[in-house]
Parts: structure tokens; C-alpha cells; sequence
């Protein structure tokens, strides 16, 4: 049994920061309620804390308190005695949702190997789950075929590389886990969210040759792709679908993060005094009651909450429309 800390710590609520992109969609302002939300919102950083941004908590004795100040004063209290061994204040994960209006750009990312020879904490393993997704909608993901990386560069070169895609055709409640070095995209018309290692390094192979107004194509990063790229075919069962209903589905365990499905009609517990570690929960359907050692709070569909690693026990109870969420962890 872990050794656990005395200190007990209340569910974190952070203020998410919306990115305005060129390819952002209406969906997350929607899920949300956002009355006043800008348009064409690609992506909302629900729980982030490094170079590219950071989430300040929304309420309570530490609001606008960043999480790495946070860690810094409380440790193994929020993350757990492992992950504050292995993390320090450097929080390992960023949460959100993602929208895309427009296909993204063909892409690949580093691993931790590779990242830190840029000078990086963390490479980019991430996960996606999806929320909704308009009919005809796909995404790419892995080779469909063994590649080298002459056939690679002469695919690139000849504007072919959609050929050696492995295409996927999502449905609300699909789950794909995108290993760092894995090529893929996201499709237009998909609602997700997404869960990933705290990096927003991004190297771009295939833009599809769009261009902005000035009639220029986007940077693409060939020569960081090729020394980032797996060239095998991905493995069967990268798709794991959501239970249809129940209390949740079998954990998804990844090389950095394990995540849960939870869809839920009646409460459900979750025992938390044997573990060690930090649980983030992303609802993306119906609200729920959450019971804990520190009182009680709320958790409506486009919000985010995290349970510190003090946490004993989690109560879910559901709304009269049923609740959706995701559960994320780091386990010790």
C-alpha cells in the first residue's frame, strides 16, 4: 500500500483558455454554454501548465494560482509521492477539448528522446475520445503499410502520402491512443477530448497544399518528421470503444497516462485510499453531483475537474439525463 499524506486538499476548477484558430469549429462553445464565446474555437486548454500556456484556478483559496505553484507548495499532497518523484513541479499532462471545422494538417511528434534534445520536458503521446462526430467524418492514423524512409520521403515528394494512411471513420464514444511518433490527423466535423503529454511540439508533413490570403503554404518540418516518424503499421486495437452504458469501461493503459470512460445512470464509487495519485475528470455529456472527503461539487458536460492525490473517495452521482466522463490518471 502506498504511503499516503495527511494533508487533504479540495477538487481543483481551473479557467480554461480558448484557442481561436484558423480551422476552430462552433462545437465547444456550445458544449460549454458560452454566450460570448469568439468564433471558430479550435481548441479549449482545460488543465495545462507549460511554455504555451497556463490555466489559473477558477475559484476558491488559490484562485489564480497556476499548477506548478500549486505543486510547489503542496507536492505529493496533489500529485502523489511517485509522480512528484518522477515530475517535480513540471505538470505532465495537458487536457482538452479539440474541434477542428477543417481537416488538420498530416502530422507527427516527438518522443521524450527527442524532445529533450530540443530542450523539452516531455515528448507528445496523446489519446483521443470522441465526443460527437458528424456523418463521413474520418481521421488518419498509423501506416497502412511497412514504410522506409526512402518510400516516406518519395511519397512526400510525389504528393502521395494520403495513399499510405491507415483511415478511420470515428463514432461518438470511439477512443484512439496516438503513441509519440505515430503520423495522423484529425478530421473536420469531430468533437473531442484530448489527452496528452505537456508538449506543443508539432511537426507538419502534408498541409494539402492550402495557402493563406498572401497565397503562402504553411511551414512543414520534413527533415523533424523523418527523425520522429515510426514507419511501421500501427497495431490492431488502437480503437477502443465506450461501453453503451454501465459504469465504465476497462481502463485504457498507455506508456504515459491511463484513461477511463465513464457513462453512468446510477452513482457509482470510486475508491480512492489505496492509490497514490492525481484523477482529472472531463464530462462531455449530462452533469453529476461529485461526493468527496472535502465536501461536494458539481460537474456539468464541457468542464473539467481535478481530485488531488490526498483524495480518499469519489461518489458520481449522475443527473436525470445520465453523466459522461473521462477519467484521467498517472498511476504510481
Amino acid at each position: 500500500m502506498p504511503a499516503r499524506v495527511s494533508l487533504l486538499m479540495k477538487a481543483l476548477r481551473f479557467s480554461p483558455i480558448l484557442k481561436q484558430t484558423l480551422w476552430g469549429g462552433e462545437d465547444i462553445a456550445a458544449l460549454k454554454h458560452l454566450d460570448h464565446a469568439p468564433e471558430q474555437v479550435g481548441e479549449s486548454w482545460e488543465i495545462a501548465d507549460f511554455e504555451a500556456g497556463a490555466t489559473p484556478v477558477a475559484e476558491g483559496e488559490y484562485e489564480g494560482r497556476t499548477l506548478s505553484w500549486l505543486i510547489g507548495q503542496h507536492g505529493t499532497a496533489l500529485l502523489g509521492k511517485r509522480n512528484f518523484e518522477r515530475f517535480g513541479t513540471r505538470f505532465p499532462l495537458l487536457i482538452k477539448f479539440l474541434n477542428p471545422a477543417r481537416d488538420l494538417s498530416i502530422q507527427v511528434h516527438p518522443d521524450d528522446a527527442l524532445a529533450h534534445t530540443l530542450g523539452h520536458a516531455y515528448g507528445k503521446t496523446e489519446m483521443w475520445h470522441i465526443v460527437t462526430a458528424e456523418p463521413g467524418a474520418k481521421l488518419f492514423l498509423g501506416f497502412n503499410r511497412p514504410l522506409s524512409p526512402a518510400c516516406f520521403a518519395e511519397a512526400v515528394r510525389e504528393g502521395r502520402l494520403l495513399d499510405f494512411l491507415q483511415t478511420f471513420h470515428p463514432e461518438a464514444g470511439d477512443t484512439f491512443y496516438v503513441p509519440a511518433g505515430c503520423i495522423h490527423s484529425i478530421g473536420a466535423g469531430l468533437l473531442l477530448v484530448e489527452v496528452q503529454q505537456a508538449s506543443d511540439d508539432t511537426f507538419r508533413v502534408y498541409d494539402y497544399d492550402r495557402t493563406d490570403a498572401q497565397g503562402n503554404k504553411r511551414q512543414l518540418h520534413i527533415d523533424m518528421a523523418q527523425r520522429a516518424l515510426r514507419y511501421e503499421p500501427f497495431a490492431e486495437g488502437v480503437v477502443h470503444p465506450a461501453p453503451a452504458c454501465g459504469a465504465a469501461g476497462a481502463p485504457a493503459h498507455g506508456e504515459c497516462f491511463t484513461t477511463t470512460v465513464h457513462r453512468l445512470a446510477t452513482p457509482h464509487r470510486i475508491d480512492c485510499a489505496q492509490t497514490d495519485y492525481f484523477r482529472i475528470f472531463v464530462a462531455f455529456q449530462g452533469e453529476a453531483r461529485l461526493c468527496y472527503d472535502e465536501g461536494e461539487t458539481s460537474l456539468h458536460a464541457g468542464e473539467t475537474l481535478l481530485f488531488p492525490a490526498s483524495t480518499q473517495r469519489i461518489d458520481l452521482i449522475p443527473g436525470a439525463e445520465g453523466f459522461g466522463a473521462l477519467e484521467v490518471f498517472i498511476e504510481d
